[in-house]
């Protein structure tokens, strides 16, 4: 049996910060709507428009912010293998990818602003056939994976 891995609390925070960016534009439309039908009273905007926008930004914020992360941050799971590692996520459908150490080519790290300020790191595994984003991680802890799966690539050679 391998090494299995749950994400980081911190990656739940990234996560809850990244839906609420994709909450924005719901917020922008709620906006828009609401001030074209405050300056055109009189046009073939429906009243009940404004609180149609108000309740979807509402429900679609809470989903993109709290629930959509917190499901993700629950199902995701990594595990690293004598010879592969195994990924298992998704909510609704849940995807398992096995990926034969042999088969890795390259492992990349990623890091963007938001997650190089709160010290996380992400890396992506390349086979000749596809590239698998792990979720992000502390920097230490995404090198020293880096490295161990480099050494078990190593030895299973």
């Amino acid at each position: 049996m391998g090494l299995e891995t749950k994400i980081h609390p911190q990656v739940l925070k990234l996560w809850r910060i990244r839906g609420f960016m994709n909450s924005l534009p719901l917020v922008v439309v709620t906006l828009l709507y609401n001030f074209l039908f405050q300056i055109m009273p009189n046009t073939a905007l429906p009243e009940a428009g404004i609180y149609i926008t108000i309740g979807v930004t509402i429900i679609g914020g809470f989903l993109l912010i709290y629930v959509v992360p917190t499901l993700n941050y629950q199902s995701w799971r990594v595990e690293y293998k004598k010879d592969e590692i195994d990924f298992v996520s998704g909510i609704l459908i849940k995807k398992r990818v096995t990926i034969p150490l042999i088969r890795i080519q390259n492992i990349e790290s990623n890091k963007g602003p938001l997650t190089q300020k709160m010290g996380l790191m992400s890396l992506i595994i390349s086979t000749a056939a596809n590239s698998h984003k792990l979720p992000e991680m502390p920097d230490l802890e995404a090198i020293e994976l880096q490295k161990r799966i480099q050494r078990l690539i190593q030895h299973s050679l």
